[in-house]
């Protein structure tokens, strides 16, 4: 699997994971009297609003913290969380949207549904969104302002993962596929329609295209449209699956036909259906391919490269390891035998490539393959296309290309911070920050890295640093210059200071939060209180609170752990 697909299946699962189990909890106090809120979403982004849970039933609150819509209903949707608009239902059937005073809106219709907002398979964005709307009892689709964009002409509308901006229609029981904008893009005439699940980081999924089936006398058959809905392959084979790794234009599918596979290229037949197996393989846009039980490697345009005559065959980077017998022989991406030790081959830059012999240890080669380091290492990582994360008898640290030492081998661990230029380096059970000049700057004991919009937050129960995306450490005025309240530490103890340096909160806390709003967190003996910009307790309320990195929305504030705590400040 390729990097970018890597990544965007790294970001699908954790928006898939994030979707099914956060669970936020909220403490509400209305009129002297306590409820538990379980807040749906949570974000720093755009967002005005947010769906909210009591007891059972759905309401919204504003990112201030304001109850917009009580919460009675069975479900509630927010199509665009910055549009005055919410799709809400009494008894889960019927549907109606609402504005932030619950005034019906669209009451022409019998029903008007969101759709096309967010899916577990995907996230569209808010400017995708539109409404499904019921008339006559045949559905149609409207935008957020209720101009209809099509006819109530179809028996079902439901959204296609992996595929943003487009939408399912049912006709007579058979499925087809239309674009927000209303276009027809596959007529329906199929038992069922799918996406090929097709991302890039640059289109998303706009490249992806459909898989359609029919069902036939003999069983389901199986066809394929590209991204516009055009029928490049009739649903004439028992399986169709797109080579979504593979980087490029070209449209690779896999298809099966009475058990033997073949490969259809742009729409044509590039392998006929005679092998019993086809895998792709993303290093290097090669196929391993087997007849009965023996293998063989073709590339992308149908060509051998390696005969169909090993026992198994690994490709790992640009070599790859062919088995027959008790023999192995190593082969380049072009089939030119090698025989060499060298198992694993990973490009860094035009020059430099790092490789994996077949005992297992790493070493740099330029691009004549001649080995550049004289010590054997156990791992090896680029950083910057600079220099390098090595680890060597259990102990890691950095080195350029010529093996200079650049940070002493003696970490526990290294590993670069995500969107940043610095790295963080655990030792001891101490997290250290290295920046991209490769400076080390000593830490925190039992250390937590989180990034914000800009600026890295290195915390603990007791104590947190502040760095740029460099790695270079910044005090929290550099960080929020225009707040009237900065952390600030003192012979162990906490305290808050103003712009001058000033007391504004003496130091005899065990930990401080950062201002948000006009108040901060202050906390003493396990208990957290709430002041405002003069030093003052806003609330007696005293909160006990899971402790990862307490920060503010509106007039909550929350926990940075798996669930992220909200309680209410009990502030006006």
């Amino acid at each position: 699997m390729n990097k970018k697909n890597k990544k965007a299946m790294i970001i699908l699962g954790i928006s898939i994971i994030l979707t099914l189990v956060i669970v936020v909890g909220l403490i509400v106090y209305i009129n002297n009297k306590k409820y538990e809120y379980n807040l749906l979403e949570i974000s720093e982004s755009d967002r005005e609003y947010y769906k909210l849970e009591v007891n059972g039933k759905y309401g919204v609150i504003s990112k201030n913290g304001e109850c917009i819509v009580e919460p009675t209903y069975s479900s509630l949707d927010i199509p665009n969380p910055t549009k005055e608009i919410f799709i809400v239902s009494q008894d889960g059937r019927n549907y109606n949207a609402i504005d932030t005073n619950g005034n019906k809106l669209f009451s022409e219709y019998e029903s008007v549904e969101a759709i096309g907002i967010s899916t577990i398979s995907s996230n569209i964005p808010y400017e995708k969104s539109v409404l499904k709307y019921k008339k006559a009892g045949l559905y149609g689709i409207m935008d957020l302002s209720g101009k209809e964009i099509t006819k109530n002409i179809y028996n079902s509308i439901t959204n296609i993962d992996y595929k943003e901006g487009n939408l399912k229609v049912e006709q007579n029981g058979e499925f087809g596929v239309i674009n927000i904008n209303g276009t027809t893009l596959i007529k329906p005439e199929y038992e069922s329609i799918i996406a090929d699940g097709y991302y890039n980081e640059e289109t998303k999924y706009e490249d992806a295209g459909f898989v359609l089936r029919i069902k036939t006398d003999e069983g389901y058959r199986f066809g394929y449209a590209n991204k516009k809905g055009k029928i490049i392959l009739d649903p004439l084979y028992n399986e169709v699956n797109r080579i979504i790794e593979y980087e490029g234009e070209d449209v690779y599918l896999i298809t099966a036909k009475n058990g033997r596979y073949g490969v259809i290229k742009n729409g044509k037949e590039m392998l006929k259906n005679e092998y019993s197996e086809i895998n792709f393989a993303s290093a290097n846009n090669l196929l391993i391919v087997q007849k009965d039980k023996a293998q063989g490697v073709i590339d992308m345009n149908g060509n051998n490269i390696i005969p169909i005559d090993y026992d198994n065959i690994i490709i790992g980077g640009k070599y790859i390891n062919a088995k027959k017998g008790e023999e192995t022989v190593i082969f380049d991406e072009n089939g030119n035998n090698l025989n060499t030790d060298i198992i694993s081959y990973d490009q860094v830059t035009d020059d430099l490539a790092i490789i994996i012999d077949n005992k297992n240890k790493y070493n740099i080669v330029d691009k004549l393959g001649n080995k550049k380091l004289k010590n054997e290492y156990t791992y090896i990582q680029d950083f910057d296309n600079k220099y390098f994360i090595v680890t060597k008898d259990g102990k890691t640290g950095i080195i350029d290309s010529d093996e200079k030492i650049i940070v002493e081998l003696k970490y526990n661990a290294i590993q670069k911070i995500d969107n940043t230029n610095a790295l963080q380096a655990i030792i001891d059970g101490r997290t250290d920050i290295i920046g991209e000049d490769m400076k080390v700057s000593e830490g925190i004991q039992n250390g937590n890295v989180l990034v914000k919009e800009s600026y890295i937050k290195l915390y603990s129960e007791t104590d947190m640093k502040y760095y740029n995306f460099n790695g270079k450490e910044i005090s929290y005025k550099e960080v929020k210059g225009d707040n009237k309240l900065y952390a600030s530490k003192k012979n162990g103890k906490w305290g808050l200071v103003n712009s001058n340096g000033d007391v504004i909160v003496n130091y005899e806390y065990d930990m401080v939060t950062e201002q948000n709003g006009n108040v901060a967190g202050v906390k003493q003996n396990g208990k957290w209180r709430i002041v405002n910009t003069e030093g003052k307790f806003e609330t007696d309320k005293e909160y006990e609170i899971p402790w990862l990195d307490v920060t503010f929305l509106g007039k909550y504030y929350k926990t940075n752990n798996d669930v992220g705590t909200i309680i209410y400040s009990g502030i006006n």
